[in-house]
């Protein structure tokens, strides 16, 4: 007779430990030496949990355990029992630290993968090698921007230097935390993110600055460092995806946690600095004149609406700096 199911012991990284072939119903899992699968985690009871059949396919019952045992994202308690979808394919449990998935027989394999082979890889590194000289471009067309022509060349070749040197120690230092806790260094898989992160954050800084000379609303540039942090807090999720492959649930809040304390606190910051949550607008050069859309304002008609911030000013003038009380103190 064939194994009516598989149940798998995973290690963090989705990778299979152990196996064992069940042969009757119900099996136990526990630590005890008469269990089924015997399982080496001082957080699993001697009887931690048996699976049979009953009348809908399998259940699965909880022993005398004080962690219960983790199905989805519900837990079970001692002495709880609870239907078993074996028709929807694999069944992902956790009982103490330890991972299990149950086969059921009548549970269809995936398909064999193939090697990878040299034809396979040279199609990889394509987007890899679009994706670099993109960001190249990027940067040499950011330090046109920003620099005189006479030095465009040192600017230009320092930047394009420390971008090469800043990816090869970010990824290097990622591959190594995933290679600690995975065995795999997954270097390619953090190279894609940091350039497709460091592409989105190129277009997240110029693009508000675009619209916002080309239609004339600076308020577009104000708060384009929410943009900055989101794809940050995004290059972050999936860089500890290859580190923590199975909590994605988890790994979403942690990077939408970062996302949310990385505005307040620029908020916050822009507050303390100007008085004002949003940044203030400064363009270091200008578009080229044919970007404008907006309608041009005649000279007249924008001095006379310069008009109402003269009180403002004047009383802005009135009010003493930051620190000045402080100063006259120590003078005193």
């Amino acid at each position: 007779m064939g194994a009516l199911a598989l149940i798998e012991v995973l290690e963090r990284d989705g990778h299979v430990r152990q196996s064992f072939a069940v042969q009757h119903w119900p099996v136990r899992v526990g630590r005890s030496l008469d269990s089924d699968v015997i399982l080496s985690d001082p957080h699993v009871a001697a009887a931690h949990l048996s699976i049979g059949p009953n009348d809908q396919g399998l259940a699965l019952t909880v022993g005398d355990s004080r962690n219960g045992v983790l199905l989805g994202h519900k837990r079970l308690r001692a002495g709880e029992r609870a239907e078993l979808a074996t028709g929807s394919g694999a069944i992902d449990l956790v009982a103490g630290r330890t991972r299990l998935r149950l086969h059921p027989a009548a549970h269809t394999l995936a398909p064999e993968l193939p090697l990878a082979p040299t034809a396979s890889l040279r199609r990889r590194l394509a987007p890899l090698a679009i994706a670099a000289s993109l960001l190249m471009a990027g940067l040499v067309f950011k330090a046109f921007l920003d620099t005189d022509p006479e030095g465009l060349a040192r600017a230009a070749g320092g930047m394009l230097l420390a971008a090469f040197v800043g990816a090869a120690v970010w990824c290097g230092a990622w591959a190594l935390l995933s290679k600690t806790f995975t065995r795999q260094a997954h270097f390619g898989w953090h190279v894609r993110v940091f350039l497709v992160a460091s592409l989105a954050l190129l277009a997240a800084s110029s693009v508000p600055e675009l619209l916002a000379f080309a239609l004339s609303w600076p308020w577009l540039t104000d708060f384009a460092f929410v943009a900055d942090i989101a794809v940050a807090a995004t290059a972050l999720y999936f860089h500890l995806l290859a580190v923590e492959p199975l909590r994605q649930r988890a790994l979403k809040w942690v990077a939408a946690t970062c996302a949310v304390v990385g505005v307040v606190l620029t908020l916050w910051f822009n507050v303390q600095r100007t008085d004002l949550f949003g940044e203030e607008l400064y363009m270091n050069h200008l578009f080229p004149p044919a970007l404008r859309l907006a309608t041009p304002v005649a000279a007249d008609a924008f001095v006379d609406g310069l008009a109402p911030l003269k009180a403002a000013l004047d009383r802005k003038a009135k009010e003493p700096g930051r620190g000045d009380d402080g100063a006259r103190g120590d003078e005193e």
